[in-house]
């Protein structure tokens, strides 16, 4: 070490950080990132959060378990 200290991020730029990276992580679903960091990942997040979120992955949810349907065409 050098003996010159970091400076210290704050908990809005750590949690921001945190959001952009999960939503680029390979692998992780980008949806969900999203909803917890809208959500969840905040310094002071809103007193129903979870709530929120919560409805907010079961809106997901249904979205993803009747996905559009898609008419064939007799050619």
């Amino acid at each position: 070490m050098n003996g010159e200290a970091k400076p210290l991020e704050s908990p809005d730029a750590f949690l921001d950080a945190l959001g952009k990276l999960l939503k680029k992580q390979e692998g992780l679903d980008t949806d969900l990132a999203d909803i917890l960091t809208t959500h969840i990942l905040k310094a002071a997040p809103a007193p129903n959060a979870v709530a929120q979120a919560k409805g907010a992955i079961m809106n997901l949810a249904v979205k993803r378990a009747n996905p559009p349907k898609v008419e064939m065409v007799n050619g």
